[in-house]
């Protein structure tokens, strides 16, 4: 038994040895192998000190989506190419997620006023909530921008706080035309609720919009 304690010593010892020897070595097991030191980051990948994980992981993962360059900036705060509340919009939706068994489902379309944009990071939790009269009752329908769902949102009218300049002859300088729609001055425009003859004018506008894709699908197909 003194022998056998003796031998597992010295093989102790041994390793004990070893692992010092190497303890400060770059790559103990071979003198040919250089580990290179990893390259600092762009500034463009280091995200900013108040940023948070989930804001981050949304930012991400919005900018994998393919149509997030148009998508973002039409729903941002402070674009110059927003939508502002009270703009029509057109959503056009499946029915169920395109799968491989069934490539090209139903599609569903809805159009309406838009009366309020949710904003988480302005990234995958973007969400829009639109309104309309649907056989003289309010229906709301609320959109998430980046769901697999949603195929194609398209601006009908869009609202602004004032029309283009009149260029008659008798029009003072500065004169403005007066706006299709006229953008409303609150972010939620809840209280259409309460006042659904704000709304009647849309059918109209939805209709006149439908008729010049038509026009233009008409001429496109006498041109060829």
């Amino acid at each position: 038994m003194s022998m056998v304690r003796t031998k597992i010593s010295a093989t102790f010892s041994q390793l004990c040895k070893r692992c010092y020897s190497t303890a400060n070595s770059s790559y103990p097991f071979s003198s040919s192998v250089t580990v290179p030191s990893p390259s600092p980051p762009s500034p463009s990948q280091i995200p900013p000190k108040t940023a948070s994980l989930l804001s981050t992981l949304n930012t991400h993962l919005s900018s994998l989506d393919p149509s997030s360059s148009s998508l973002i900036p039409l729903f941002s705060r402070r674009s110059p190419t927003r939508v502002l509340p009270g703009s029509v919009l057109t959503v056009t939706s499946y029915s169920t997620p395109p799968s491989a068994s069934n490539p090209s489902p139903s599609l569903t379309t809805f159009s309406g006023v838009l009366i309020g944009v949710r904003r988480r990071n302005e990234g995958r939790d973007l969400s829009i909530r639109l309104r309309n009269l649907v056989g003289r009752t309010g229906v709301e329908v609320a959109f998430k921008v980046f769901s697999p769902l949603v195929k194609e949102i398209k601006v009908v009218q869009r609202a602004e706080t004032s029309g283009p300049l009149l260029a008659t002859a008798g029009a003072k300088e500065g004169e403005r035309r007066k706006p299709v729609i006229k953008a409303s001055k609150r972010a939620k425009m809840y209280f259409v609720r309460d006042q659904p003859n704000r709304l009647t004018g849309v059918a109209g506008i939805i209709k006149q919009q439908r008729e010049r894709e038509m026009q233009a699908e008409n001429r496109k197909g006498a041109r060829r």
